[in-house]
Formats: structure tokens, sequence, C-alpha cells
């Protein structure tokens, strides 16, 4: 059966985040996701209200610490897996990640996940830390974390690399059950391979069903040569969704000046493949490219006006519940085992928040009930 999950709390006021946990549990969710940002993906110059209307009270760059976050959801729920979408070793040291996640396993009574990716700059170089060789150290940062959650007791840890180095360090904390699961995030060929290589599952972000059948293969493959599991492996999809029971009030609500904001940290080739240039620069990405913080309001909305419908059509997942199905569907007949959604219909039209969440209800119904 599919597995359902979607996006925990992010903004105060605290409390929703035990609140929402329960309830997605009550309503038949299997994971909830805390993002690990000090930066949203929306500039906040535009985020006024003349063009996010109601929700320019709050800032799109708040966000919970996500280990407290975890905690806090696990203490309400009792089934809920619940992970980080995704923490990167560029802010938290290696040691320190097998550290938190370790006690987060005793917290959550064995159901975290350890989310991990390669990070984003708008989450690292404004705040003074170096956004560079960043696969390479997220390989280096997992091959640590395996070897504190390896350890046995007395074991003096020795690791010489290119970016960390530990000298007779020990990692004593035990597991309450078994240490938490790697989820890797990123969809890039060689983030692909430390899947294969290392990880127990993978978390991709907003694929078409072909570049994710495409990975698969190469996890496949990594796995093959490490020897380890492949069918072991869990296989998720997150991805922004908008959903409404009209197909045209959705193409409606893509054309939204905020989800159009969304769509400048879609990648250039998105923008090529529709014969269009990004409006930020050739060849911009947004993990690697793109501070929200650093665009002016006249910069944004100039930048926001050149993105063409057929380019935010392929940044969201998006329909009517009988297309979302369809779609979905897609990415199971290739292999995609748990999916996760973050709503953004109502970003777009704020009056859509019940009429969307409905819809997704329905969505998940028919995969729990048909499947």
């Amino acid at each position: 059966m599919l597995k359902f999950g979607t996006v925990g709390p992010t903004f105060p006021p605290i409390e929703r985040i035990p609140e929402q946990a329960k309830r997605l549990e009550e309503r038949g969710y299997d994971s909830i996701w805390f993002p690990d940002h000090l930066m949203g993906w929306y500039p906040q110059s535009i985020w006024t209200s003349d063009i996010v209307g109601a929700f320019a009270q709050f800032s799109p760059h708040v966000f919970f610490e996500t280990t407290l976050s975890i905690a806090l959801a696990a203490s309400t729920t009792t089934r809920l897996l619940i992970g980080s979408s995704v923490t990167e070793p560029i802010r938290h040291h290696p040691v320190m990640l097998a550290q938190s996640y370790a006690t987060l396993e005793h917290i959550t009574r064995g159901r975290v996940i350890l989310g991990i990716g390669a990070g984003e700059k708008e989450n690292c170089e404004p705040y003074g830390l170096k956004y560079e060789n960043i696969v390479s150290r997220l390989e280096e940062a997992l091959q640590i974390i395996r070897l504190c959650w390896n350890a046995k007791r007395d074991e003096l840890l020795n690791f010489e690399g290119k970016f960390w180095t530990l000298k007779d360090a020990v990692f004593e904390l035990p597991p309450l059950k078994g240490r938490p699961p790697i989820w890797i995030g990123g969809a890039g060929p060689r983030m692909a391979k430390l899947v294969g290589t290392y990880a127990d599952g993978w978390l991709p972000f907003t694929l078409d069903v072909e570049t994710y059948k495409n990975r698969l293969q190469i996890i496949k493959e990594a796995a093959r040569k490490a020897r380890r599991n492949y069918g072991a492996i869990a296989k998720a999809l997150y991805t922004s969704l908008i959903i409404d029971e009209s197909h045209d009030e959705c193409i409606r609500i893509m054309q939204s000046p905020i989800l159009k904001a969304h769509a400048l940290a879609t990648p250039s080739e998105i923008f090529e493949k529709h014969g269009y240039e990004h409006p930020l620069g050739k060849k911009f990405y947004g993990l690697t490219d793109f501070v929200p913080s650093r665009l002016s309001k006249e910069q944004a909305m100039k930048a926001i006006e050149k993105v063409p419908l057929e380019v935010v059509q392929d940044s969201y997942l998006w329909g009517t519940p009988e297309e979302i199905i369809e779609k979905i569907d897609k990415f199971v007949k290739v292999g995609m085992e748990h999916f996760i959604v973050w709503n953004e219909t109502y970003f777009g039209d704020p009056t859509k928040v019940s009429s969307s969440y409905r819809c997704i209800a329905e969505v998940m119904k028919y995969f729990k009930e048909s499947k």
C-alpha cells in the first residue's frame, strides 16, 4: 500500500506541531516531515499584503529548529514516522547529526528518519558558511555517521577525510531499537549513487516520472556494487502540490505571483526545455544559486513576470484529484512507495485551504482503499 506523508508546521504557535501531528496520525497519514531551513524560497521583498494577502503577517523565513520539532511531533503520536526533509552536513557537523538523531531514536521510540542532502546555498552562504564540494562533503558525512552508529563499546574512532578528522574519538550512545534509517534527498546521478551505496531511502523533490525511473536504475546499480539490498531501500517522492476540483482553477492558481516566485528555484534546464531562458540567468540552479533575501521587490517582480506557465506546471504536481491519482499511479508503477506532499494550493489562493485538503483526502482514500 502506498504510504502518505506531509510537511509539519514551521512557524508559531509551537503548540501546532504536536496538535497537527496527532491529527495527521488520526487521519491515516504515515509520516510527517520538517524542513531544516533558516531561509525560505520566497523573497521577503514580495511578501506583502498586495501579493500574498493575509500571509503577509508572517515572514516566509520562519522555521522552527528541526530536531526539536521532531521531538514535539513524537510527543502526541505513536505510529507516525517523523523525519527531516532534509538536513545537511554544512551547518551541522556529522558527529552532531549522529548524536542528535540517535537521541531522537530514543525520543520517538524508533520512528525518526534522518533525511539528509547536500543543502542549499540560501541556508549556508549568507551565514558565512562555504557552499562548495557539497556532494563530496555529504558522502564523507555519511561515512562518519555510519562510523559512529556502528561503533562498539570502548572503540576509538579515527577518520582522516578531506573535510573532517576524527582522532581517538568515541561514540557510546547505544540505540534503543536500531539506528534511524537514512534517507537521502537530491535527484542528480551522483546523489542517486550515494543512495544506493549508503542510504536506507531516497527522498527526491518534484521529479518527472522518466527521471525518477532513470535514477532508480542508478540506485539499483550502485546498491548492487555495494552488495546492498536494493529492495530494502525506501523509494519516496517529496513534491509541492496544487490541487482543486477544477482543472482550470489549478491553472489560474498557478499564475499567481507567489507561485511563479516559487518557480524561480526551478533549474534553468526546465526553462530551456520550453524555449525560455531562466530570468535569473543562464545555467541558474535554485539549490546552488538562489538566495531570495537578496532580491529587491523590483528585481523579484521583473523575474516573476518572465516565468511562463509551462515552467510553473513543471514545478508542481498539479491537477484535480482524479488527475493527481493518475499521475501518482505512474510513479507507483515505476517503484515509488512513499508519497510526501507539501500543499501549496492556498498560497496561490488563500480561499482554497479547506477545499485543497479535502481533495488530498480523496487521493489518499483512493490509494488506501483500492491498493
